[in-house]
């Protein structure tokens, strides 16, 4: 059901490689060597192929990109996700983790972790309110950041990667067993 409500949703693979073709070939003669690998990596089925492993995949990707501060994160993780032959749509859909009401809470956690990683306190001193103080600590802020992002992607890309295998398998369990349940239902019946 949930595999079938979202082939409903996504758009058809065809479709979508078709017009990344045409896009990405270029109208004008010949595409550079960039245009033509990326038109053969996105022309893959199993990046658009709906199952277990790719979904789980997508949503690793996707999650791990979302906490990485980078401009152009959806493109990144649709790149990354075709290279890596896992779903494209789920990865870049799964970017959109961070956003803007998401955004602070996140860079919080970061900042925690980051912190608890490099053994720094959370806060050695009071910030103020004055622009030249949080200028003069944003410097010093980057690597507790980066250092916490990074731990906070790869850890919500696993977990994210094994919840879906989770779910996928409960999933598929309980589908088993409702049709052995009906099977078993019309022999008793006839």
């Amino acid at each position: 059901m949930a595999v079938n409500w979202l082939r409903d949703r996504l758009p058809d693979a065809t479709i979508l490689r078709h017009k990344l073709h045409k896009q990405i070939g270029g109208e004008e003669g010949k595409p550079d060597a960039l245009r033509r690998w990326l038109r053969n990596t996105f022309a893959q089925p199993m990046v658009w192929h709906l199952n277990r492993r790719s979904v789980a995949g997508g949503v690793a990707v996707g999650l791990f990109i979302s906490w990485v501060p980078v401009p152009l994160q959806m493109f990144l993780a649709a790149v990354i996700s075709a290279v890596l032959r896992v779903h494209v749509p789920v990865s870049v859909v799964m970017v959109w983790f961070t956003n803007p009401l998401t955004f602070a809470p996140l860079l919080y956690a970061a900042w925690n972790s980051g912190s608890m990683i490099l053994g720094k306190p959370v806060f050695a001193e009071p910030l103020g309110f004055s622009t030249s103080n949080l200028l003069t600590h944003a410097g010093h802020a980057w690597p507790t950041l980066l250092t916490g992002m990074l731990f906070c992607a790869s850890v919500s890309a696993v977990l994210g990667f094994c919840l879906t295998l989770l779910v996928w398998r409960i999933h598929a369990i309980r589908r088993w067993r409702m049709r052995r349940h009906r099977k078993n239902e019309n022999r008793s019946a006839n």
